[in-house]
């Protein structure tokens, strides 16, 4: 049996500091609960950014354009998914036409100098072409069957990297959350995070649980929220 690479919420957090150049909306997500601030006491600060409209064929000063981007990871890939009970799939992920580019310029935030905080990740927030494209996502087990627009973070001009949440509510395919029970939380969310590259994809889906569960704030926490942490898949 191969062994399990789950690239949970987390994780997914950690690694954005290479993948994506910043931490700041891979571990945010849509939640009221995550902290949105900066490495004060333990707290991760995103990179500040500016987003810059850009024409499809427009070389950004990377060196590449968004249609160089959307072209190579662009088709059809099938890949094998293995939800989080050990019983697989098989997946399947079409990136289709391109539809919006930026140019999103990335800087470190200024602390300043009362804040007595260091700076970290000195090299960590780096520009990088925004590339929004359709994305089919089905599985063939019929439990996601979607039609997304995803928005890629393109760092060279044949890599990319994404992560979706999704709107449950509006979900085709017949996923419902049983890793934990949402009714015990005030919010559940559910990400895809893929790598895209040519002809190839690698990812995970996982979630998160927001807001205390039924009984009240855990024993011993010093939180002002709870956040609980599952994963659904990986592929």
């Amino acid at each position: 049996m191969r062994e399990r690479r789950w690239l949970s919420w987390v994780v997914a957090a950690v690694t954005s500091v290479g993948l994506f150049g910043c931490v700041d909306e891979v571990d945010r997500g849509p939640s009221d609960n995550t902290p949105q601030g900066g490495q004060i006491g333990g707290v991760f600060r995103g990179c500040e950014k500016e987003a810059e409209d850009i024409g499809a064929d427009d070389v950004s000063p990377l060196g590449f354009s968004a249609r160089d981007v959307a072209s190579a990871v662009s088709g059809e890939r099938s890949v094998s998914l293995l939800w989080r009970g050990d019983e697989s799939t098989t997946a399947t992920f079409s990136v289709g036409e391109l539809v919006a580019a930026r140019l999103v310029r990335s800087t470190e935030p200024d602390l300043g100098e009362s804040s007595g905080s260091t700076e970290l990740y000195p090299s960590a927030c780096s520009d990088y072409v925004q590339v929004d494209v359709t994305l089919a996502f089905s599985t063939e087990d019929g439990v996601f069957d979607e039609s997304l627009v995803v928005e890629l973070r393109a760092f060279e001009p044949d890599v990319a990297d994404f992560v979706h949440w999704f709107d449950l509510a509006a979900l085709q395919g017949s996923y419902e959350v049983t890793e934990i029970d949402p009714a015990e939380f005030q919010k559940v969310s559910v990400h895809l995070y893929g790598k895209l590259s040519p002809g190839a994809i690698e990812g995970s889906i996982s979630g998160r649980g927001d807001g205390y569960p039924i009984g009240g704030r855990p024993e011993g926490s010093i939180y002002s929220g709870y956040t609980e942490l599952f994963d659904v898949a990986e592929f």
